[in-house]
């Protein structure tokens, strides 16, 4: 099956390797706003490079088309690949506002496109072993749902491009950009939100949007829980994931988890690779996340399915951040369309 790539920015380079492990995809070319980034990557990858998502679709043969422009410029080259008539594979979040995404949806339907969200820390084995432990009840009923994202970002950082720390291009900060993975994985294994109550600040960097963001959460489950996220936390710390049941505890660190307690016993607990990281550098992840995505939008096609994480599902976490901001903003308790 045939990719193209959206975007020749850093993340362009995990697409690339991603399309290229599955065994099962070819690379069609790539495109970019900036002929000069694509022509750059084209060359470095020797794949071709097209003037226009439609030359790259409609002459370049993609089937799907990856998504890796800046948040807020997510709508406009699915809309173009989706009525060029290629699939999308997009990556987080799907776009930076409600109205957005749901324009996004509504494309997807009229052209019978399917739209995949790329949140690839749900598909890591400790996530995913923390998700089995929850779906099994082995905890109880929860009480406390918590996420401590302690991200570390520099000036720099936010300087080395135009649209880093913008509200239309980013969508905010410390939660929509750094937190938006571990608040996806936490409000998935929580099984989503009610209400929020959140303050958001800007402390640390001259940016427009918040390096600091803190919230309380009430949880549809019943339980509460608290999310903090922010780039201002030198060096840079391993993300923290907890759950607090009626019959134990368990505690993920960057997805791998680290203490399991059920009824006052601690548990073993299998060691896995993880596939985290990013709290001091944004480039170090894994691909692996990347690939078990560009695999399932495959077997999606092929058997005419939801993708791993349909469009439906990517929303939520952006209707929590944006509820957050909201919240910030009047002050007071939000509670969630969902």
């Amino acid at each position: 099956m045939k990719f193209g790539i959206i975007g020749a920015g850093v993340i362009a380079e995990y697409h690339l390797e991603a399309i290229r492990r599955t065994g099962k995809a070819e690379i069609a070319g790539v495109y970019d706003k900036f002929p000069e980034a694509a022509k750059a990557f084209g060359e470095k990858h020797d794949i071709p490079f097209y003037a226009s998502i439609e030359s790259l679709v409609r002459e370049g043969g993609a089937e799907v088309v990856t998504i890796g422009t800046p948040s807020g410029w997510h709508l406009d080259p699915a809309t173009e690949a989706m009525e060029a008539g290629a699939h999308v594979l997009c990556e987080k979040p799907l776009e930076v506002t409600l109205d957005r995404i749901d324009r996004m949806i509504e494309v997807a339907k009229r052209t019978k496109k399917k739209i995949g969200g790329i949140l690839q820390v749900r598909t890591f084995p400790g996530c995913q072993q923390a998700n089995k432990i929850l779906d099994e009840g082995r905890l109880g009923k929860i009480l406390l749902a918590d996420a401590y994202i302690k991200y570390h970002r520099t000036q720099e950082y936010y300087e080395s491009a135009g649209w880093r720390g913008t509200y239309k291009l980013d969508g905010g900060g410390a939660a929509m950009n750094q937190g938006i993975h571990w608040i996806d994985l936490l409000q998935w294994l929580a099984g989503g939100a009610e209400s929020v109550c959140a303050h958001t600040a800007t402390v640390g960097h001259q940016i427009e949007v918040e390096d600091i963001c803190l919230g309380m959460v009430q949880w549809k489950n019943g339980a509460r829980g608290v999310i903090e996220a922010t780039t201002c936390a030198a060096p840079g710390f391993d993300t923290r994931i907890e759950f607090h049941g009626e019959k134990g505890s368990l505690l993920l660190e960057d997805s791998q988890i680290k203490k399991l307690v059920i009824d006052g016993e601690d548990q073993p607990i299998e060691e896995v690779l993880t596939g985290a990281g990013g709290h001091a550098d944004p480039k170090v992840f894994s691909v692996e996340g990347h690939v078990v995505h560009v695999q399932d939008m495959i077997e999606a096609i092929e058997q005419d399915r939801d993708p791993l994480i349909p469009v439906h599902e990517a929303r939520k976490s952006v209707e929590l951040i944006v509820s957050m901001y909201e919240s910030s903003k009047k002050e007071g308790w939000v509670r969630l369309e969902g």
